[in-house]
């Protein structure tokens, strides 16, 4: 069991979507706030301005490549901007806690003419143009529009892209300067940290937060058609080798979400890096190798995820200290996180790379022997791995 704020998951995992923006973080915080100011005008209750939040939060969960946020910020609409929606509502419908906003995230890029149509429940019509209102608002002020630039968008598409009701509340909320004055970092911090304090640490199952983490994993994963399936199989590995270690299953459920959620920090990694067929440069190295510390300061914000913040961010280290981003050794490097380097070394080779074909058999051991020779990696746990290289290999792929 996991004694957790359910709502500190929420916001952290809208820090992971965030990242996608590189450098244009809070998107989804700041559809979260204009949204609930927009609930609020309209009377809402509590418990739906709390779900207009977290919809906020997540309503891009279907968005994991830069080039795609690249459109969302640049363009008030294009060709396929229903994608990521589709996608959005097939991950939220995996997770129990966030399945009853599927439909809405699903909708959340459908104008307003054709949306007031559709046979589908009109509180879901009502908040996705609400969002749809909202993230188009953000979008326009990435661009640089001033405030009248933004009001005159929204005037010119009532009954278009918006439902006209929503265009006069928020011009009506949008008035007072404090409503911009509440969108910068430190002050949206401020407002959705209250939020958070709201709500009760209450105990969670291991299988409700491995929904959660599951969600995120295939977000990471479809970042990249190189590593598709990578966190998951990653996973699977490591849980097979810490059973064969005889690792309790307590630490071996930590070892499991942080298997699943060790890459949380690729998303701040730009396509054109991951997706590189050539060696890195310098910059880009660097870049590269902060995903373990962003996938750490992600699951920090989450007080009953330090352990797995932890694990997860020492996925890159080597017991001889030549690892990264911490240069910790052997002497501050658990079991668990000497068997989730070597599943994430192991899964790696047998994948294909943008810059290298599928390795044999005989190049990864040969490449791993050398890590062990090196006293970079476990040789206890490597030799479990070889000792169980079919089912090894059934698990990676």
């Amino acid at each position: 069991m996991f004694k957790l704020n359910i709502r500190e998951v929420s916001y952290a995992l809208s820090e992971a979507l965030d990242f996608v923006g590189i450098d244009d973080l809070f998107h989804g915080k700041r559809v979260a706030y204009m949204s609930s100011e927009i609930c609020k005008y309209l009377g809402y209750s509590q418990s739906k301005i709390d779900d207009i939040i977290n919809i906020g939060m997540l309503h891009d969960c279907g968005v994991s490549n830069t080039d795609v946020h690249h459109s969302l910020v640049t363009e008030l609409d294009w060709d396929g901007s229903n994608n990521h929606c589709v996608r959005g509502e097939k991950l939220l419908k995996s997770v129990h806690l966030y399945a009853q906003y599927a439909e809405i995230i699903l909708y959340h890029h459908t104008h307003w003419n054709i949306l007031k149509n559709l046979e589908i429940d009109e509180e879901v019509k009502r908040f996705a143009n609400i969002i749809l209102l909202t993230d188009r608002v953000d979008a326009l002020r990435a661009q640089g529009k001033s405030n009248q630039e933004i009001y005159d968008v929204l005037n010119s598409q009532r009954d278009k892209m918006f439902k006209s009701e929503f265009v006069s509340i928020f011009l009506e909320v949008a008035q007072p300067e404090s409503f911009w004055f509440y969108q910068d970092v430190e002050n949206l911090e401020l407002i959705l940290h209250e939020w958070i304090s709201q709500e009760p640490v209450i105990e969670y199952s291991f299988k409700f937060i491995k929904e959660i983490a599951m969600m995120f994993s295939n977000i990471v994963d479809a970042k990249s058609k190189f590593t598709s399936e990578h966190s998951t199989n990653v996973s699977k590995l490591s849980i097979f080798i810490a059973k064969k270690m005889n690792v309790p299953q307590e630490k071996i459920d930590i070892l499991e979400l942080a298997a699943l959620l060790h890459d949380l920090g690729k998303l701040r990694v730009a396509d054109n890096i991951l997706e590189k067929k050539g060696p890195l440069n310098e910059s880009e190295r660097l870049i590269m190798d902060k995903h373990g510390f962003d996938s750490e300061m992600i699951l920090r914000k989450v007080n009953a995820f330090k352990d797995i913040a932890t694990l997860a961010s020492s996925h890159h280290e080597k017991l001889n200290g030549t690892g990264y981003p911490y240069q910790k050794n052997a002497d501050s490097l658990s079991l668990e996180s000497r068997i989730l380097t070597i599943c994430d070394i192991f899964q790696a080779l047998i994948q294909k790379r943008p810059y290298r074909k599928k390795l044999k058999e005989e190049k990864i051991f040969e490449i791993m022997d050398k890590m062990a020779h090196n006293g970079e990696i476990d040789i206890s746990v490597y030799d479990v791995l070889k000792q169980n290289l079919n089912e090894a290999y059934l698990l990676a792929c």
